[in-house]
């Protein structure tokens, strides 16, 4: 019999274990480690009764008809692509595809409505090329012209190979160079915030937007390669698995997918919440909570690993780690693995608002992100990544209070300095942090209302930031740990290849299946890592991929 540990109880964990619950032999002894008392990781959903809440006043699960529903981490699921169809195969065979789930579709006004706050005023970005052109907002200007003249800018890559030998480079650096300084302080800049909470003269174009780095590396250009398809970077692997998960109800997959995105009535915990009581009534499956791991050592033997918690020690033959990168380097000897602590990892303040039906907030949309800091007109509330329009992103989760004003304001990340100055987010106190949302909530958008509920969630090290040279760090990695630990580990989680809550379900699936299929937890003929891809992946694979999504693929999947 087999062995496993899962080390943490956030998404990719909880996936982790699900899909060997679900796919290894009933022999295989799965271990779920977390060390805090919950599992769900970011995940985590609060429903309040009226009031002020923060890490110092922690509310409880309210049932009051005038309680409000506040997510202090992720609050939406995008069902698009692989990972969205892998996503929506779990959902199902969860049993969450009734009553329990909500859906945005593309032709919602907080679809097709987002925001830029843009030299003194909330910009409306143009939602189809009518809008484009005759509505163009000011934060759109030169951008058109910009896109025009993008096609026939040189490519820094020649045969695929970069002319000057660097193979990453910043998302702004590619901006600029593609399009203009505009376009890659304004508009990208704001991206970075509203994905990353980072900056996006530091993030990597390589690892955080590969449709586009692919496009001009294949075809040239940006413009060009989008319309041939560069858009698609999916691997034919990960085609393949959306297929599969599409088998058993191509019609409402279908109807989902045309979806934007997707949430729950009782919120986001509601995913990590089923996952874990599926996965306590399996009889192979064991979950240990409230007990953090303190070592982890590879035994002489080469075929397990002893792993010590802060009360008692196991042995495995397998670990998958899914907890932060940083967190797993104070765990291993070291100097083992490298470059575990290389990328810094966003703090944010979360603070979330509702307001009595009476307040009127004046846009039906998303919400609004911001700039750089670099740009030229100054953002008058420093550090303020961006403002969610909670309750009109997801609307049907206040069915006592329908016509709550929900909103969520993101501060901090790269800007957390401009924001909050020298006090760390250890030190910050919830009510500074709650009286400038409240600043941002007057000047941005003129509430001066005083909210009925409110919360604040300090999220210490929350999103991590793949700066330049993101990929060629996980390729030393990968190979570091099939040299130093073989067949013992493998990673999954956020801190390699994706952060969102699709990205970290489909790449705990893709490891899980290797490792089944590959023998590397039997007879051991493979060593599977989880960060194979940054090894095997090739520009061919993708622009391959590329151009059969525009054919034979698509045709099979729709049918």
């Amino acid at each position: 019999m087999s062995s496993i540990a899962v080390l943490g109880g956030g998404i990719s964990g909880l996936s982790s274990a699900y899909y060997l619950a679900r796919l290894a032999p009933i022999t295989t002894k799965i271990v779920l480690i977390e060390g805090k008392d919950r599992v769900g990781g970011w995940i985590h959903t609060h429903r309040v009764a009226p009031g002020e809440y923060s890490r110092d006043k922690l509310p409880k699960l309210s049932t009051d008809k005038d309680s409000i529903l506040f997510e202090a981490g992720p609050r939406s699921l995008r069902p698009e692509g692989p990972n969205g169809a892998i996503l929506l195969e779990m959902i199902q065979d969860l049993n969450l595809n009734d009553e329990k789930l909500l859906s945005v579709p593309k032709t919602d006004p907080s679809v097709k409505n987002r925001y830029i706050y843009y030299n003194g005023k909330i910009n409306t970005l143009p939602s189809d090329p009518v809008s484009m052109v005759l509505r163009k907002p000011p934060v759109f200007k030169s951008v058109i012209l910009a896109g025009a003249l993008e096609p026939f800018k040189s490519s820094r890559f020649i045969n695929g190979e970069p002319k000057d030998g660097i193979e990453d480079e910043s998302m702004y650096d590619f901006m600029k160079r593609r399009f203009n300084e505009h376009t890659a302080i304004n508009l990208m800049g704001a991206v970075a915030h509203g994905v990353y909470a980072g900056d996006v003269k530091q993030l990597s174009i390589q690892s955080t937007l590969r449709m586009l780095y692919e496009a001009e590396k294949n075809y040239g250009s940006v413009i060009v390669g989008m319309m041939r398809g560069a858009a698609n970077t999916s691997t034919m692997r990960e085609r393949g698995m959306a297929v599969r998960s599409r088998d058993k109800d191509p019609e409402w997959f279908g109807h989902m997918e045309k979806m934007s995105v997707l949430g729950f009535k009782e919120g986001m915990e509601t995913l990590p919440d089923r996952l874990l009581s599926w996965l306590e009534q399996r009889p192979n499956v064991e979950i240990i909570r409230n007990d953090p791991v303190v070592s982890i050592e590879p035994l002489g033997n080469g075929r397990e690993s002893k792993i010590r918690t802060k009360s008692s020690e196991l042995y495995t033959d397998h670990i998958i780690s899914t907890i932060p990168s940083f967190a797993l380097e104070k765990l291993i000897k070291p100097n083992v693995l490298p470059n575990l602590s290389h990328n810094p990892a966003s703090d944010i303040a979360v603070v979330n608002f509702a307001y009595s039906p009476e307040v009127k907030l004046g846009y039906n949309g998303f919400g609004f992100l911001t700039p750089h800091r670099d740009t030229k007109y100054r953002v008058p509330v420093p550090g303020t990544l961006g403002v969610i329009f909670d309750s009109n992103a997801m609307p049907g989760q206040e069915i006592d209070q329908p016509d709550a004003v929900k909103l969520t304001a993101m501060i901090g990340g790269a800007d957390w300095k401009d924001a909050f100055g020298k006090a760390t987010i250890d030190e910050l106190d919830p009510e500074v942090a709650y009286n400038y949302a409240r600043k941002g909530m007057s000047v941005f958008l003129n509430l001066h209302d005083k909210p009925t509920h409110s919360m604040v969630n300090l999220q210490k090290q929350c999103i991590p930031q793949y700066i330049v040279g993101h990929e060629s760090r996980m390729r030393e990695l990968h190979h570091a740990i099939k040299q130093n630990y073989g067949h013992l580990m493998s990673l999954a989680g956020a801190s390699y290849m994706g952060v969102s809550v699709p990205d970290c379900i489909k790449n705990s699936r893709m490891l899980v299946e290797e490792l089944l299929v590959s023998g590397a937890l039997g007879s051991r003929e493979k060593v599977v890592t989880g960060l194979g891809r940054a090894v095997e992946s090739s520009s061919k694979e993708l622009r391959d991929g590329a151009r059969i999504s525009k054919g034979t693929v698509d045709v099979i999947m729709k049918s």
